[in-house]
Protein backbone atom coordinates (compact mmCIF):
# COMPACT_ATOMS: atom_id res chain seq x y z
CA UNK A 1 0.00 0.00 0.00
CA UNK A 2 2.80 2.40 0.89
CA UNK A 3 4.68 1.57 -2.30
CA UNK A 4 1.54 2.24 -4.32
CA UNK A 5 1.31 5.74 -2.84
CA UNK A 6 4.98 6.36 -3.54
CA UNK A 7 4.58 5.31 -7.16
CA UNK A 8 1.67 7.74 -7.42
CA UNK A 9 3.89 10.61 -6.27
CA UNK A 10 3.21 10.72 -2.55
CA UNK A 11 5.67 10.94 0.33
CA UNK A 12 4.93 8.42 3.08
CA UNK A 13 5.45 9.72 6.64
CA UNK A 14 5.00 7.99 10.03
CA UNK A 15 1.59 7.95 11.68
CA UNK A 16 1.07 11.11 13.73
CA UNK A 17 3.23 13.35 11.51
CA UNK A 18 1.58 16.22 9.63
CA UNK A 19 -0.01 14.89 6.45
CA UNK A 20 -2.80 15.54 4.00
CA UNK A 21 -4.07 11.96 3.93
CA UNK A 22 -4.00 9.55 6.88
CA UNK A 23 -4.50 5.84 6.20
CA UNK A 24 -5.68 3.56 9.01
CA UNK A 25 -5.41 -0.04 7.78
CA UNK A 26 -7.56 -1.73 10.39
CA UNK A 27 -7.74 -5.25 11.79
CA UNK A 28 -10.89 -6.93 13.09
CA UNK A 29 -9.66 -10.37 14.18
CA UNK A 30 -10.48 -9.48 17.81
CA UNK A 31 -12.71 -6.84 19.38
CA UNK A 32 -9.62 -5.19 20.91
CA UNK A 33 -7.90 -4.94 17.52
CA UNK A 34 -11.03 -3.47 15.96
CA UNK A 35 -11.40 -0.80 18.63
CA UNK A 36 -7.73 0.14 18.42
CA UNK A 37 -8.04 0.57 14.66
CA UNK A 38 -11.09 2.80 15.03
CA UNK A 39 -9.45 4.85 17.78
CA UNK A 40 -6.50 5.51 15.48
CA UNK A 41 -8.97 6.97 13.00
CA UNK A 42 -10.48 9.17 15.69
CA UNK A 43 -7.06 10.39 16.89
CA UNK A 44 -6.05 11.26 13.32
CA UNK A 45 -9.28 13.22 12.91
CA UNK A 46 -8.37 15.28 15.96
CA UNK A 47 -5.05 16.61 14.65
CA UNK A 48 -4.65 20.39 14.35
CA UNK A 49 -4.41 20.33 10.56
CA UNK A 50 -6.94 17.57 10.06
CA UNK A 51 -6.07 15.31 7.12
CA UNK A 52 -8.41 13.28 4.98
CA UNK A 53 -8.82 10.16 7.16
CA UNK A 54 -9.18 6.88 5.28
CA UNK A 55 -10.26 3.70 7.08
CA UNK A 56 -9.37 0.57 5.10
CA UNK A 57 -9.03 -3.20 5.46
CA UNK A 58 -10.88 -5.90 7.37
CA UNK A 59 -12.30 -3.54 9.97
CA UNK A 60 -14.36 -1.94 7.19
CA UNK A 61 -15.87 -5.29 6.20
CA UNK A 62 -16.80 -6.44 9.71
CA UNK A 63 -17.68 -3.35 11.76
CA UNK A 64 -21.17 -1.90 11.43
CA UNK A 65 -21.80 1.35 9.57
CA UNK A 66 -22.81 2.98 12.87
CA UNK A 67 -19.55 1.93 14.54
CA UNK A 68 -17.38 3.08 11.63
CA UNK A 69 -19.06 6.47 11.29
CA UNK A 70 -18.79 7.10 15.02
CA UNK A 71 -15.01 7.25 14.71
CA UNK A 72 -14.92 9.99 12.10
CA UNK A 73 -13.27 8.58 8.97
CA UNK A 74 -13.84 10.66 5.83
CA UNK A 75 -13.50 7.73 3.47
CA UNK A 76 -14.27 4.02 3.94
CA UNK A 77 -12.48 1.55 1.63
CA UNK A 78 -12.87 -2.22 1.89
CA UNK A 79 -10.61 -5.12 1.01
CA UNK A 80 -11.29 -4.88 -2.71
CA UNK A 81 -10.23 -1.25 -2.93
CA UNK A 82 -7.35 -0.80 -0.51
CA UNK A 83 -4.65 -1.34 -3.14
CA UNK A 84 -6.30 1.29 -5.39
CA UNK A 85 -6.35 4.01 -2.76
CA UNK A 86 -4.38 6.65 -4.70
CA UNK A 87 -6.91 6.68 -7.56
CA UNK A 88 -9.86 6.54 -5.13
CA UNK A 89 -8.48 9.43 -3.10
CA UNK A 90 -7.92 11.46 -6.27
CA UNK A 91 -11.64 12.15 -6.48
CA UNK A 92 -11.63 13.43 -2.89
CA UNK A 93 -8.52 15.58 -3.28
CA UNK A 94 -8.78 16.87 -6.86
CA UNK A 95 -6.01 19.40 -6.31
CA UNK A 96 -3.45 16.55 -6.19
CA UNK A 97 -1.91 15.60 -9.49
CA UNK A 98 -1.55 11.83 -9.22
CA UNK A 99 0.89 10.10 -11.54
CA UNK A 100 1.14 6.52 -12.68
CA UNK A 101 4.29 4.81 -11.47
CA UNK A 102 6.75 3.26 -13.85
CA UNK A 103 7.57 0.32 -11.58
CA UNK A 104 6.15 -3.13 -11.87
CA UNK A 105 3.55 -2.44 -9.20
CA UNK A 106 4.46 -5.50 -7.16
CA UNK A 107 6.81 -4.18 -4.47
CA UNK A 108 4.36 -4.01 -1.56
CA UNK A 109 5.56 -3.19 1.94
CA UNK A 110 3.60 -3.77 5.12
CA UNK A 111 2.74 -0.38 6.65
CA UNK A 112 -0.34 -0.65 8.84
CA UNK A 113 -0.55 3.04 9.75
CA UNK A 114 0.89 5.95 7.83
CA UNK A 115 0.32 9.43 6.51
CA UNK A 116 0.90 10.47 2.93
CA UNK A 117 1.70 13.83 1.40
CA UNK A 118 1.65 14.67 -2.32
CA UNK A 119 4.99 15.68 -3.86
CA UNK A 120 5.49 18.35 -6.43
CA UNK A 121 5.90 17.11 -10.02
CA UNK A 122 9.65 17.78 -10.29
CA UNK A 123 10.40 15.94 -7.07
CA UNK A 124 8.10 13.10 -8.09
CA UNK A 125 9.79 12.71 -11.46
CA UNK A 126 13.28 12.55 -9.97
CA UNK A 127 12.41 10.28 -7.05
CA UNK A 128 9.80 7.98 -8.58
CA UNK A 129 11.94 4.87 -8.30
CA UNK A 130 14.21 6.00 -5.48
CA UNK A 131 11.24 6.52 -3.16
CA UNK A 132 10.58 2.78 -3.05
CA UNK A 133 13.26 0.96 -1.01
CA UNK A 134 15.59 -0.80 -3.40
CA UNK A 135 17.25 -2.94 -0.75
CA UNK A 136 15.60 -4.57 2.24
CA UNK A 137 16.18 -7.76 4.14
CA UNK A 138 12.72 -9.28 4.09
CA UNK A 139 9.48 -8.71 2.18
CA UNK A 140 5.96 -10.07 2.52
CA UNK A 141 4.47 -11.66 -0.58
CA UNK A 142 0.73 -12.16 -0.28
CA UNK A 143 -0.29 -15.12 -2.45
CA UNK A 144 -3.77 -15.95 -1.15
CA UNK A 145 -6.68 -14.39 0.74
CA UNK A 146 -10.00 -15.51 2.14
CA UNK A 147 -11.06 -18.68 3.93
CA UNK A 148 -14.10 -20.96 3.96
CA UNK A 149 -13.19 -23.15 6.94
CA UNK A 150 -15.61 -21.11 9.09
CA UNK A 151 -14.26 -21.91 12.52
CA UNK A 152 -16.83 -21.00 15.16
CA UNK A 153 -14.86 -18.08 16.64
CA UNK A 154 -13.45 -16.57 13.43
CA UNK A 155 -14.64 -13.45 11.58
CA UNK A 156 -12.19 -13.86 8.66
CA UNK A 157 -14.66 -15.52 6.23
CA UNK A 158 -17.06 -12.61 6.73
CA UNK A 159 -14.31 -9.99 6.49
CA UNK A 160 -12.32 -11.44 3.60
CA UNK A 161 -14.69 -13.74 1.76
CA UNK A 162 -14.08 -17.03 -0.01
CA UNK A 163 -10.55 -18.24 -0.84
CA UNK A 164 -8.86 -16.60 -3.78
CA UNK A 165 -5.28 -17.12 -4.99
CA UNK A 166 -3.03 -14.90 -7.07
CA UNK A 167 -1.77 -16.31 -10.36
CA UNK A 168 1.55 -18.09 -9.93
CA UNK A 169 3.17 -16.09 -12.73
CA UNK A 170 2.19 -12.83 -11.07
CA UNK A 171 3.73 -14.02 -7.80
CA UNK A 172 6.93 -15.11 -9.53
CA UNK A 173 7.17 -11.71 -11.24
CA UNK A 174 6.96 -10.05 -7.85
CA UNK A 175 9.54 -12.40 -6.34
CA UNK A 176 11.97 -11.76 -9.21
CA UNK A 177 11.50 -8.02 -8.71
CA UNK A 178 12.26 -8.34 -5.00
CA UNK A 179 15.36 -10.40 -5.78
CA UNK A 180 16.54 -7.75 -8.24
CA UNK A 181 16.09 -5.05 -5.56
CA UNK A 182 18.39 -6.96 -3.19
CA UNK A 183 15.83 -8.65 -0.95
CA UNK A 184 17.27 -11.83 0.58
CA UNK A 185 14.16 -13.28 2.22
CA UNK A 186 10.49 -13.44 1.31
CA UNK A 187 7.58 -14.47 3.51
CA UNK A 188 4.61 -16.06 1.74
CA UNK A 189 1.37 -14.98 3.41
CA UNK A 190 -2.33 -15.67 3.09
CA UNK A 191 -5.49 -15.97 5.18
CA UNK A 192 -5.29 -19.74 4.66
CA UNK A 193 -1.96 -20.27 2.94
CA UNK A 194 -2.24 -24.05 2.66
CA UNK A 195 -5.27 -23.64 0.38
CA UNK A 196 -3.30 -21.82 -2.33
CA UNK A 197 -4.53 -22.98 -5.74
CA UNK A 198 -3.95 -21.45 -9.16
CA UNK A 199 -5.50 -23.98 -11.52
CA UNK A 200 -3.47 -27.14 -10.98
CA UNK A 201 -0.68 -25.21 -9.22
CA UNK A 202 -0.63 -25.75 -5.47
CA UNK A 203 1.56 -24.31 -2.73
CA UNK A 204 4.28 -26.96 -3.16
CA UNK A 205 4.43 -26.21 -6.90
CA UNK A 206 4.75 -22.50 -6.15
CA UNK A 207 7.56 -23.16 -3.65
CA UNK A 208 9.33 -25.32 -6.23
CA UNK A 209 9.21 -22.47 -8.74
CA UNK A 210 10.39 -19.89 -6.19
CA UNK A 211 13.29 -22.17 -5.28
CA UNK A 212 14.67 -21.53 -8.79
CA UNK A 213 14.56 -17.71 -8.53
CA UNK A 214 18.13 -16.46 -8.38
CA UNK A 215 18.86 -13.93 -5.66
CA UNK A 216 16.23 -15.01 -3.13
CA UNK A 217 18.14 -16.88 -0.49
CA UNK A 218 15.42 -17.67 2.04
CA UNK A 219 11.68 -18.37 1.90
CA UNK A 220 9.49 -18.37 4.98
CA UNK A 221 5.83 -19.34 5.41
CA UNK A 222 3.52 -17.27 7.59
CA UNK A 223 1.18 -20.01 8.87
CA UNK A 224 -0.15 -23.39 7.78
CA UNK A 225 -3.44 -24.91 8.93
CA UNK A 226 -3.40 -28.58 9.84
CA UNK A 227 -5.46 -30.62 7.36
CA UNK A 228 -4.08 -28.76 4.33
CA UNK A 229 -0.54 -29.41 3.01
CA UNK A 230 1.49 -29.56 6.21
CA UNK A 231 3.18 -32.93 5.58
CA UNK A 232 4.07 -32.00 2.01
CA UNK A 233 5.65 -28.82 3.36
CA UNK A 234 7.84 -30.78 5.76
CA UNK A 235 8.85 -33.22 3.01
CA UNK A 236 9.74 -30.29 0.75
CA UNK A 237 11.67 -28.63 3.57
CA UNK A 238 13.97 -31.64 3.94
CA UNK A 239 15.42 -31.13 0.45
CA UNK A 240 14.99 -27.38 -0.03
CA UNK A 241 17.96 -25.01 0.01
CA UNK A 242 15.78 -21.99 0.77
CA UNK A 243 12.72 -22.87 2.84
CA UNK A 244 13.33 -21.82 6.45
CA UNK A 245 13.14 -24.50 9.12
CA UNK A 246 10.22 -22.86 10.88
CA UNK A 247 6.51 -23.61 10.72
CA UNK A 248 3.62 -21.89 12.46
CA UNK A 249 0.74 -24.37 12.90
CA UNK A 250 -2.25 -23.06 14.89
CA UNK A 251 -3.45 -25.43 17.62
CA UNK A 252 -6.21 -23.29 19.24
CA UNK A 253 -7.04 -25.89 21.93
CA UNK A 254 -5.76 -29.17 23.24
CA UNK A 255 -9.20 -30.59 23.95
CA UNK A 256 -11.03 -32.75 21.38
CA UNK A 257 -14.47 -31.61 22.49
CA UNK A 258 -13.57 -27.97 21.99
CA UNK A 259 -11.86 -28.68 18.67
CA UNK A 260 -15.14 -30.18 17.45
CA UNK A 261 -17.14 -27.24 18.82
CA UNK A 262 -14.76 -24.84 17.06
CA UNK A 263 -15.18 -26.69 13.78
CA UNK A 264 -11.46 -27.44 13.51
CA UNK A 265 -10.59 -30.21 11.04
CA UNK A 266 -8.32 -32.34 13.21
CA UNK A 267 -8.08 -33.99 16.62
CA UNK A 268 -5.47 -33.66 19.34
CA UNK A 269 -4.07 -37.00 18.17
CA UNK A 270 -3.79 -35.72 14.58
CA UNK A 271 -1.94 -32.64 15.76
CA UNK A 272 0.45 -34.60 17.95
CA UNK A 273 1.20 -37.07 15.14
CA UNK A 274 2.07 -34.24 12.78
CA UNK A 275 4.41 -32.58 15.28
CA UNK A 276 6.13 -35.94 15.85
CA UNK A 277 6.46 -36.42 12.07
CA UNK A 278 7.83 -32.92 11.51
CA UNK A 279 10.30 -33.07 14.41
CA UNK A 280 11.62 -36.45 13.27
CA UNK A 281 12.25 -35.20 9.72
CA UNK A 282 13.66 -31.77 10.74
CA UNK A 283 15.43 -32.22 14.11
CA UNK A 284 16.04 -28.48 14.67
CA UNK A 285 12.61 -27.22 13.58
CA UNK A 286 11.20 -23.99 14.99
CA UNK A 287 7.51 -24.50 15.77
CA UNK A 288 5.04 -21.72 16.45
CA UNK A 289 1.39 -21.99 17.35
CA UNK A 290 -1.73 -20.05 18.32
CA UNK A 291 -3.80 -21.00 21.36
CA UNK A 292 -7.28 -19.60 22.00
CA UNK A 293 -8.55 -19.65 25.59
CA UNK A 294 -12.00 -19.00 26.96
CA UNK A 295 -14.17 -20.20 24.08
CA UNK A 296 -17.76 -20.50 25.32
CA UNK A 297 -18.10 -23.88 26.98
CA UNK A 298 -14.40 -24.29 27.78
CA UNK A 299 -14.48 -26.21 31.06
CA UNK A 300 -11.69 -26.31 33.59
CA UNK A 301 -10.85 -29.82 32.39
CA UNK A 302 -10.71 -28.72 28.75
CA UNK A 303 -8.33 -25.91 29.64
CA UNK A 304 -6.16 -28.31 31.65
CA UNK A 305 -5.95 -30.54 28.55
CA UNK A 306 -4.69 -27.58 26.53
CA UNK A 307 -2.18 -26.64 29.20
CA UNK A 308 -0.83 -30.21 29.34
CA UNK A 309 -0.50 -30.49 25.56
CA UNK A 310 1.33 -27.17 25.23
CA UNK A 311 3.72 -28.20 28.00
CA UNK A 312 4.41 -31.47 26.19
CA UNK A 313 4.95 -30.32 22.59
CA UNK A 314 8.24 -28.69 21.46
CA UNK A 315 6.94 -25.22 20.59
CA UNK A 316 9.46 -22.41 20.26
CA UNK A 317 6.95 -19.61 19.71
CA UNK A 318 3.65 -19.40 21.53
CA UNK A 319 0.83 -16.93 20.76
CA UNK A 320 -2.04 -16.88 23.27
CA UNK A 321 -5.35 -15.13 22.64
CA UNK A 322 -8.34 -14.77 24.97
CA UNK A 323 -11.56 -15.48 23.06
CA UNK A 324 -13.15 -12.33 21.66
CA UNK A 325 -16.88 -12.34 20.90
CA UNK A 326 -17.48 -11.41 17.27
CA UNK A 327 -20.97 -10.77 15.97
CA UNK A 328 -21.71 -12.95 12.96
CA UNK A 329 -19.75 -15.97 14.21
CA UNK A 330 -21.23 -19.22 15.58
CA UNK A 331 -19.37 -18.87 18.86
CA UNK A 332 -21.17 -15.62 19.66
CA UNK A 333 -24.40 -17.61 20.13
CA UNK A 334 -22.82 -20.57 21.93
CA UNK A 335 -23.78 -21.13 25.60
CA UNK A 336 -21.34 -20.94 28.48
CA UNK A 337 -19.55 -17.65 27.91
CA UNK A 338 -16.63 -17.16 30.28
CA UNK A 339 -15.87 -13.98 32.22
CA UNK A 340 -13.12 -11.66 31.03
CA UNK A 341 -11.24 -12.13 34.32
CA UNK A 342 -11.22 -15.92 33.92
CA UNK A 343 -10.10 -15.67 30.30
CA UNK A 344 -7.20 -13.44 31.35
CA UNK A 345 -6.29 -15.85 34.14
CA UNK A 346 -6.18 -18.82 31.78
CA UNK A 347 -4.19 -16.86 29.21
CA UNK A 348 -1.68 -15.92 31.89
CA UNK A 349 -1.04 -19.58 32.73
CA UNK A 350 -0.19 -20.30 29.10
CA UNK A 351 1.87 -17.15 28.67
CA UNK A 352 4.05 -18.25 31.57
CA UNK A 353 5.04 -21.23 29.42
CA UNK A 354 6.09 -19.12 26.42
CA UNK A 355 9.59 -18.09 27.61
CA UNK A 356 10.22 -21.60 28.98
CA UNK A 357 9.39 -23.17 25.62
CA UNK A 358 11.62 -20.70 23.80
CA UNK A 359 14.45 -21.28 26.28
CA UNK A 360 14.27 -25.05 25.72
CA UNK A 361 14.43 -24.61 21.95
CA UNK A 362 17.26 -22.10 22.23
CA UNK A 363 19.29 -24.56 24.27
CA UNK A 364 18.71 -27.19 21.57
CA UNK A 365 20.22 -24.73 19.07
CA UNK A 366 23.47 -24.30 21.01
CA UNK A 367 26.59 -25.53 19.21
CA UNK A 368 24.59 -26.31 16.06
CA UNK A 369 25.13 -24.21 12.92
CA UNK A 370 22.39 -21.61 12.36
CA UNK A 371 22.17 -18.85 9.76
CA UNK A 372 21.04 -15.35 10.73
CA UNK A 373 19.84 -12.73 8.26
CA UNK A 374 21.32 -9.51 9.66
CA UNK A 375 18.81 -6.67 9.82
CA UNK A 376 20.63 -4.11 11.94
CA UNK A 377 24.20 -3.29 12.95
CA UNK A 378 24.38 -1.95 16.50
CA UNK A 379 26.72 0.88 17.63
CA UNK A 380 29.02 -1.68 19.26
CA UNK A 381 29.55 -3.36 15.88
CA UNK A 382 27.39 -6.40 16.55
CA UNK A 383 24.73 -7.43 14.08
CA UNK A 384 21.23 -8.59 15.00
CA UNK A 385 18.72 -10.53 12.96
CA UNK A 386 16.71 -13.73 12.73
CA UNK A 387 17.77 -17.29 12.11
CA UNK A 388 15.92 -19.60 9.75
CA UNK A 389 14.36 -21.20 12.84
CA UNK A 390 12.91 -17.78 13.79
CA UNK A 391 15.19 -17.09 16.71
CA UNK A 392 16.75 -13.68 17.32
CA UNK A 393 20.54 -13.74 16.99
CA UNK A 394 23.42 -11.41 17.74
CA UNK A 395 26.83 -11.85 16.11
CA UNK A 396 30.03 -9.81 16.15
CA UNK A 397 32.21 -9.67 13.04
CA UNK A 398 34.56 -7.03 11.69
CA UNK A 399 32.84 -6.82 8.30
CA UNK A 400 29.22 -7.37 9.29
CA UNK A 401 26.57 -5.49 7.31
CA UNK A 402 22.77 -5.37 7.09
CA UNK A 403 21.12 -7.75 4.62
CA UNK A 404 23.85 -10.36 4.85
CA UNK A 405 23.43 -13.93 6.08
CA UNK A 406 25.90 -15.06 8.72
CA UNK A 407 26.30 -18.71 9.74
CA UNK A 408 27.57 -19.41 13.25
CA UNK A 409 27.30 -21.86 16.14
CA UNK A 410 25.60 -20.17 19.10
CA UNK A 411 27.35 -20.66 22.40
CA UNK A 412 24.69 -19.18 24.69
CA UNK A 413 21.19 -17.76 24.91
CA UNK A 414 20.65 -14.63 26.99
CA UNK A 415 16.88 -14.76 27.16
CA UNK A 416 16.44 -12.95 23.85
CA UNK A 417 19.41 -13.55 21.54
CA UNK A 418 21.38 -16.56 20.44
CA UNK A 419 24.97 -15.34 20.60
CA UNK A 420 28.43 -16.60 19.69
Amino acid sequence: MAAGFERAGYEVVPFGHPCEVCIVHGCTITRTAELKSLRYARSARGQDASPLVVLAGCVVEAASEEVRSAFGADLIVGQDGKFRLPEIIDSHLPRINLREGDGDGEDVVATPLCGVNPRDDDQCASEQKASIPSRRTRALVKVQDGCDFRCAYCIVPAARGSPISLPAEQILLQVRGLAASGCNEIVLTGANLGCYADGETRLIDLLTAIELVSGIRRVRLSSIELSTVERQIIDFMTQSDKLCHYLHVPLQTGDNGLLAAMGRRYTVEDYRKFIDYASARIPLLGLGTDVLVGLPGESKGAFENTLALVRDLPFSNLHVFPYSKRAGTRAAAMPGHISSAEKRRRAAFLLELAPLKKQAFAEACLEHPVAALIEKVEPDGSGTGWTGEYMEARVTRTDIAPNTIVTFEPARYDGRFLTE
